[in-house]
């Protein structure tokens, strides 16, 4: 009996950190969005500037105006890069050089066959959203219908 109220303790105590990490990826996500429209006044503005130049003959474009709303783009596009590389450790994720986010642990990318060195992670999100169906027939890890290569070996699999 006792075992059965730890695992339900466990089980409790596991939903709640799924939720903390859940409720901040989504703050983070947020705060993306919120850095990208920054991004859009910025263009906007630089637009402006070159139209309102550009309509009276003669007027010079106003670079030093333009290079500030440029150098405003670049550092927020920095942030949005930190903010989504915090998200990706949140939801125990990597991107791989084709651009697909795959688990953390992974060893060789399932879509383009990238390797990637072994590192030991300690599992915080649910991997179920990573269906795995079929099993690679080299070293019989789980793969899903859509993987090209298997995730740990490497394998080119039958597709």
């Amino acid at each position: 009996m006792s075992n059965f109220f730890d695992k339900l303790k466990q089980g409790v105590s596991d939903a709640g950190k799924k939720a903390h990490q859940t409720v901040e990826s989504t703050t983070l996500k947020f705060q993306v969005s919120s850095k990208e429209k920054d991004i859009e006044k910025s263009f906007t503005e630089i637009g402006r500037l070159v139209h309102v130049s550009m309509s009276i003959p003669g007027t010079p474009l106003p670079e030093e105006e333009i290079q500030k709303h440029r150098k405003n783009i670049l550092d927020i596009e920095k942030e949005i890069e930190d903010l989504q590389r915090k998200i990706q450790n949140l939801q125990n994720l990597k991107e791989c050089g084709c651009g697909k986010m795959l688990p953390a642990d992974a060893t060789y990318c399932p879509f383009c066959g990238q390797q990637f060195q072994k590192v030991v992670v300690q599992p915080v999100a649910d991997a179920s959203s990573f269906q795995k169906t079929a099993h690679c027939s080299q070293c019989g890890h789980a793969v899903s219908p859509i993987d090209r290569f298997c995730g740990d070996c490497g394998h080119a699999l039958n597709g």
